[in-house]
């Protein structure tokens, strides 16, 4: 009998997930992406002889007693030999004046931090910590889509996560920015009004807390391109095809059903199904013309202010001196902002000496030095670029940060060199992102959690997948929606999904 085909648009997470189980479940698949390499959001380059990550800060599901870890399992994301980095300070907060506080990965000893730092706080801290000892225990079923599950699944999910699911509706009511109010200490109410982006509700917060506090986060030694390469091996070595530098221009679709692509070189790949794991927006405006409609993504887009997406402007610098023993991030706040579309004075380090398989030129590694910012700063970048002066303004920005560098570490002065800045524009050029968003859209305090099933309604034969359709987006989101793409096309021609090869 002859093998089903489904071309996948993308060649990220949820793409490559998505072949690798289709692969197993007897499809042929191919991969079409528009780079010349996969990875799409979870990538890392070289400048100047320095290997620079682009996505992995910490991973989620590392842990074999998580839920998600069969996931990164069976797509070789991790596995026998993957080694696992685990910082035992996951972040420090520089307030200025000499005052910092240390998140320690551990619950009990971040507690002694906060009492020793704020004991005017001693009732809201114990609180926070049990909140965080709680959500320890939380993690959704990532095993199969809720409206696909039986009976029996659905109440044995409701029955072992009944008493779960009040705090995480009560916490997902709360934002960090009002939770941050409880404190009488103004450092702990910055902490908590600047960790996450703008917005973010406390839920995200605990959830990122506990999985880190629970040794169920950390980082894959080599970063986030070993990683997709393992991914990538797995997909062709089970027969899945990759064609790369290959844009796609259009879902191609008679009727009601989708009947494959149309690539930019105006070739056209037939196919039983199509996935798209593209961003949402440019898969429903640019591959599919406009013509359908899918209200909760819609929804979203249309009100940016209760469901917003965020954007990084970065630089990357070459430090030739010994680092190891400083924080691998480090939040600090500077006497003097720093202006894009409006002043930022906070900034993000990252320390990357902890990794000795990252390229660098020996007695060297890689610190990065980002400001969050959302569709203003794409926005000031974009008319940079428009206008002829965004490398001049690169350049700026690099001098800038620089300064700052040097001014937090003065033993660094003249040991580092910036060898990249990364802006709104790079992550819109590579993935076709809204506004240059890095992750998908943010859960507020108002807004609603997003789940979205990836049918399009009067289309046949197409799913959508990938970290924008599902939740607050990242490396998770990204294989869930991938496995669980597979699962539907499996559902759909009548198959029984095969998780892994006996």
């Amino acid at each position: 009998m002859e093998k089903k085909k489904v071309i996948i648009i993308g060649g990220g997470i949820s793409g490559m997930t998505t072949g690798i189980y289709l692969q197993i479940n007897g499809y042929d698949t191919e991969i079409v992406e528009k780079n010349a390499i996969y990875g799409g959001a979870c990538m890392g380059w070289e400048r100047k002889g320095c290997y620079i990550d682009g996505c992995i800060h910490w991973m989620t599901g590392v842990n074999p007693g998580s839920s998600y870890y069969d996931l990164w399992r069976d797509t070789h994301a991790i596995t026998d030999d993957t080694e696992i980095y685990f910082q035992s300070d996951f972040a420090q907060f520089d307030f200025g004046n000499g005052k910092a506080l240390t998140v320690w990965a551990n619950v009990d000893k971040f507690r002694e931090e906060l009492l020793a730092f704020a004991p005017e706080d001693e009732k809201e801290i114990k609180g926070f910590c049990k909140l965080i000892k709680r959500f320890q225990r939380i993690e959704g079923p990532v095993n199969k889509p809720a409206d696909m599950m039986g009976l029996g699944q659905l109440l044995k999910v409701g029955f072992t996560m009944a008493g779960d699911y009040y705090w995480v509706s009560k916490m997902s009511k709360v934002s960090c920015a009002e939770y941050a109010m409880r404190f009488k200490n103004k450092h702990l109410q910055s902490l908590f009004k600047g960790y996450m982006a703008p917005g973010y509700n406390l839920m995200s917060m605990l959830y990122m807390l506990a999985h880190v506090t629970a040794h169920n986060g950390g980082i894959p030694i080599g970063g986030s391109l070993p990683l997709v390469r393992r991914m990538a091996e797995r997909y062709t070595s089970l027969g899945g095809k990759f064609r790369l530098s290959t844009p796609v221009k259009k879902v191609k679709i008679e009727g009601t059903k989708a009947l494959g692509v149309e690539l930019e070189s105006g070739e056209f790949l037939p196919a039983d199904w199509v996935v798209s794991s593209t961003p949402a927006e440019h898969c429903l405006k640019v591959l599919l013309g406009g013509q359908y409609a899918v209200k909760k993504i819609d929804d979203r887009l249309a009100d940016m202010k209760v469901y917003p997406t965020y954007t990084y402007t970065t630089v990357a610098f070459k430090c030739s001196a010994d680092v190891g023993h400083k924080p691998l991030s480090m939040h600090v706040h500077m006497e003097e902002a720093i202006t894009f579309d409006r002043e930022y004075k906070n900034v993000t380090f990252r320390n990357y000496s902890y990794d000795k398989t990252m390229k660098t030129p020996e007695g060297c590694c890689v610190i990065q030095a980002g400001i969050l910012g959302g569709d203003e700063m794409y926005f000031w970048w974009k008319d940079k670029k428009n206008n002829g002066t965004y490398r001049e303004e690169k350049e700026k920005i690099g001098a800038k940060l620089l300064a700052v560098a040097e001014a937090k570490y003065p033993e660094l002065a003249g040991k580092l060199e910036v060898i990249d800045v990364i802006t709104p524009c790079t992550y819109e050029r590579y993935l076709n992102s809204r506004h240059g968003s890095f992750q998908g859209f943010v859960h507020t305090a108002q807004g609603k959690s997003l789940s979205e099933k990836g049918i399009i309604e009067g289309l046949d034969n197409f799913l959508l997948s990938g970290q924008c359709i599902f939740h607050s987006g990242g490396m998770p989101p990204a294989a869930i929606t991938g496995r669980f793409a597979a699962q539907r096309i499996c559902k759909a021609d009548k198959k029984k999904f095969i998780y892994r090869e006996k």
